[in-house]
This record gives structure tokens, C-alpha cells and sequence, in this order.
């Protein structure tokens, strides 16, 4: 990272502390960020943290903490209206190009130790809650929200927004897509590509396709990377 960004990433992140938490929060600065972070619509409650431990830079956001060989812009954009919040329950690497929208009266919750590679996009109208532990891969779509509403012929919506639960432990790999409505249980895996729009009740299962439906059932997985071992083993 160069000096110059380095400067004006930490004058951003002072004014955004600032602007969003009270002054004995603030002084922590626990939100560090990229000065290529676009803010629009923050104030103080904006953002919440609820967590034990308040610390410098547990909540990272936009910078280049990406896939290799992962090609975009460095700009990323929080736009929270109103009302809407955001809330941390602990450590966050938000990867550079984030597109956070919150509408008024919203709330997005993320938990610990929560990790999204690339160009990942959140549109939260109602709830979205994504529990600890989760790892998104690059350009995931969260969205609780069909984003244009739908009449029937007496004039009444027939596609009101509904809110999305992601469980503890989820890996959401790449292009994948999470619609309104949706649950997924702790432990889960969902594949490249897929669209989820139902509401999954087992736990620790691999969901794929259009629409994902469970593939593999009692599956564990993890950060690391194959066991050196394994390519002996094919």
C-alpha cells in the first residue's frame, strides 16, 4: 500500500469513526477503511457495534484483501437511508468493491469473523442476518428485496420484501446468489453460480444450482487450503 493511501485512509477512517459512534467508541477506531469507500447517509447509530471486545481496525473495509488474478475497480459504496443500520457482532474484512445498501428503517446484521472476497453486493429493505464465521467468495448477491414492486389487478403488491437468515459457518462461493426469503443453516456450503430462493432446514449440506437444492449432505469445510497430501492421493 502506498503512503499517500495510507494517509488518507486513516483521515477517512478517523471522520467516519466519528460521525458514526460516540466519542468513547470513536477513539477505539475500530472501523479502519479505504479511502476509496464512497459514504452516503451515515450518522451517529448508523452503524452498531455489539460486541465484547471493541478494538483498532476490527471492522476493515474496501481495501484489496483479494482473490489473486481478480480483476476490478477499488471503489466500494455504504448508503444507509434513514433509519436503516448496520450492525458488527465482531471482526469484518469487507474486500474492496462492497456495495452496502440499507433502506430506511432496515437493519443488515453481520457477525464475527465475518470475511467476503471482491464485488460482493447487500440490498437489505427489511433484515438481512448473517451469523458468525461466515466466507463469501467473489461478486455474491444478497438481496431481501425484489428492488421494484409487483400489482396485482386490485392494485396491491404481490412481492412485498422478505428477510433472509444465514447461519453460522456459510461459505456463499462466487457469483453465488441468496434472494428474499431465503434461510441457510449454519455449516453450509453454497456453490458457484447458484441462486438460492427457499427456505433450507438442514444443516452442514452443499446447495447448488438454479434454484440450489441440497447436493451432499453432513459436510464440514474450512478456510485452509488442500493438505500438501492430496494431490498424492488422486
Amino acid at each position: 500500500m502506498k503512503i499517500i493511501d495510507r494517509i488518507f485512509n486513516k483521515i477517512i477512517s478517523i471522520r467516519i469513526n466519528y460521525i458514526v459512534f460516540p466519542k468513547e467508541i470513536a477513539r477505539s477506531m475500530p472501523i479502519y477503511c479505504s479511502w476509496h469507500v464512497k459514504w452516503i447517509g451515515i450518522k451517529k447509530g448508523s452503524i452498531l457495534l455489539e460486541s465484547d471486545q471493541i478494538y483498532k481496525g476490527m471492522i476493515q473495509i474496501g481495501f484489496d484483501r483479494i482473490a489473486k488474478g481478480l480483476l476490478g475497480g477499488r471503489d466500494s459504496i455504504i448508503d444507509i437511508e434513514g433509519s436503516g443500520q448496520i450492525v458488527f457482532k465482531g471482526k469484518a474484512d469487507l474486500s474492496q468493491g462492497i456495495s452496502l445498501r440499507i433502506a430506511d428503517k432496515a437493519q443488515l446484521s453481520i457477525g464475527g469473523d465475518f470475511y467476503s472476497n471482491g464485488y460482493c453486493s447487500i440490498k437489505c429493505r427489511k433484515k438481512i442476518t448473517i451469523g458468525n464465521g461466515n466466507m463469501w467468495g467473489w461478486n455474491v448477491v444478497v438481496m431481501d428485496t425484489d428492488g421494484h414492486p409487483i400489482y396485482d389487478k386490485d392494485h396491491m403488491i404481490i412481492n412485498g420484501n422478505k428477510e433472509i437468515q444465514i447461519g453460522e459457518n456459510v461459505w456463499l462461493a462466487s457469483y453465488s446468489k441468496v434472494l428474499k426469503g431465503a434461510i441457510i443453516p449454519s455449516g453450509c456450503i453454497v456453490g458457484m453460480g447458484s441462486l438460492v430462493t427457499r427456505q433450507e432446514q438442514r444443516k452442514n449440506v452443499i446447495l447448488a444450482g438454479i434454484p440450489a437444492r441440497v447436493m451432499k449432505e453432513d459436510i464440514t469445510w474450512d478456510r485452509g487450503e488442500f493438505p500438501e497430501e492430496y494431490d498424492c492421493l488422486l
